[in-house]
C-alpha cells in the first residue's frame, strides 16, 4: 500500500473530506499578497489553479502559495480592477503533515515490530577482514541471527562462519566483528546475512509503506490518535473565549477520542507484537578468537 492510498484511508476515518472551493479578489495595482478566507485552506497539493484576468498563472514564475496558511504572493501586483481567483480543494491536513504523522507512528512501533531479511547477494569477503560493515547495504539492521559463507567461490554450500571464527554483531555500529584475521584469507567469498531490520520511513506519497499488512490496523490507530492531537491546537484557539456551557466542549470530546485510539493502539500492539526468532548462540570456538 502506498502512502497516498493510506492517507486517503485515514482521511475517511477522521472525516478529512476534500472540498472544492473558489475564491475571488480584485487587483488594485499595488497589492501582491492575497489571503484566502477561513475554511478555504489548507490547499491540497496539486489541486489548485490561480488565475489573473481569466488567465492561468504559473507557480514560482508568477506567484507563490503557502498551502498551509492560504497566502498567495504575486511577483507582480495584478492591475487595478483585474479579477484574481483560485480554485482548489481544501482539507484538514496536507499530505505533508499526514506523511509526518505516519512517520512518527511507524517510529513509535520501535523494536517491537520488525521484518526478517536474508541478504546473500550484497556482501563478499575481503582478505584478512576483522569486521563487516552493514550500515550502507542494510542500514536498518537491528539484529543478526545467522552469518554464513561460501568457501572457494559460489559452487560450495553455505557454511556457518562460527565454524572457523567467533563473531558478534554491534547494533550501535551496525557492524559484525570477527575474532580472527585468519577467518577469511581470500577476497570475494560470498557472504549471507540473515537478520532483523526496522521499518524504513517513506519520504514521498508514492512510496510503499514499509509495514506488513497484518500490522496496518495498529498503524492506523496510531495515526488517527496523532491526527486528533494535531487538531487540539486548532480547537484550543477556537475555544479560547470562556464558555458558559455546562456540557462537554469539543476539546473534551477530542481528548476522549485520543484516549480511545491510544488504548486501541496499545491493545492491538500488545496482541499482535511478534516474537523474535530464537537466537542460537554459537558455541565458543577456542581457535576462533574473541571478537
Amino acid at each position: 500500500m502506498t502512502h497516498a492510498t493510506f492517507i486517503s484511508r485515514l482521511r475517511v476515518q477522521v472525516g478529512d473530506v476534500e472540498k472544492w472551493v473558489h475564491v475571488d479578489w480584485t487587483g488594485d495595482g499595488n497589492t501582491v499578497l492575497f489571503l484566502m478566507p477561513l475554511l478555504t485552506y489548507p490547499v491540497l497539493e496539486s489541486s489548485y489553479t490561480v488565475k489573473v484576468g481569466g488567465v492561468t498563472k504559473t507557480e514560482v514564475t508568477d506567484y507563490s502559495l503557502n498551502k498551509e496558511t492560504g497566502a498567495i504572493t504575486f511577483v507582480t501586483a495584478p492591475t487595478n480592477g483585474t479579477a484574481v481567483s483560485i480554485d482548489n480543494k481544501t482539507v484538514a491536513l496536507l499530505d505533508t503533515v499526514w506523511m509526518d504523522i505516519i512517520a512518527s507512528s511507524i517510529g513509535s512501533l520501535g523494536d517491537d515490530f520488525w521484518k526478517e531479511f536474508t541478504d546473500e547477494t550484497n556482501f563478499v569477503s575481503t582478505a584478512n577482514m576483522t569486521s563487516l560493515d552493514l550500515s550502507v547495504l542494510q542500514p536498518k539492521c537491528i539484529a543478526v541471527i545467522d552469518f554464513a559463507r561460501r568457501k572457494n567461490g559460489t559452487a560450495m554450500d553455505w557454511c556457518q562462519v562460527e565454524d572457523s571464527a567467533n563473531w558478534r554483531f554491534s547494533r550501535d555500529e551496525n557492524k559484525i566483528y570477527l575474532g580472527t584475521r585468519e577467518a577469511f584469507t581470500t577476497a570475494g567469498e560470498p557472504l549471507k546475512i540473515k537478520g532483523l531490520k526496522s521499518y524504513t520511513i517513506g519520504t514521498a506519497t508514492t512510496d510503499v509503506i514499509d509495514v506488513q499488512d497484518r500490522f496496518i490496523t495498529i498503524l492506523e490507530y496510531a495515526c488517527v490518535s496523532r491526527y486528533w492531537r494535531y487538531k487540539i491546537r486548532e480547537l484550543v484557539e477556537s475555544l479560547a473565549e470562556v464558555t458558559q456551557e455546562t456540557t462537554r466542549t469539543k476539546l473534551q470530546e477530542i481528548i476522549m477520542i485520543i484516549d480511545r485510539y491510544d488504548r486501541w493502539y496499545e491493545m492491538e500492539k500488545a496482541k499482535l507484537k511478534p516474537m523474535r526468532p530464537a537466537r542460537i548462540i554459537p558455541a565458543f570456538n577456542n581457535r576462533g578468537g574473541r571478537p
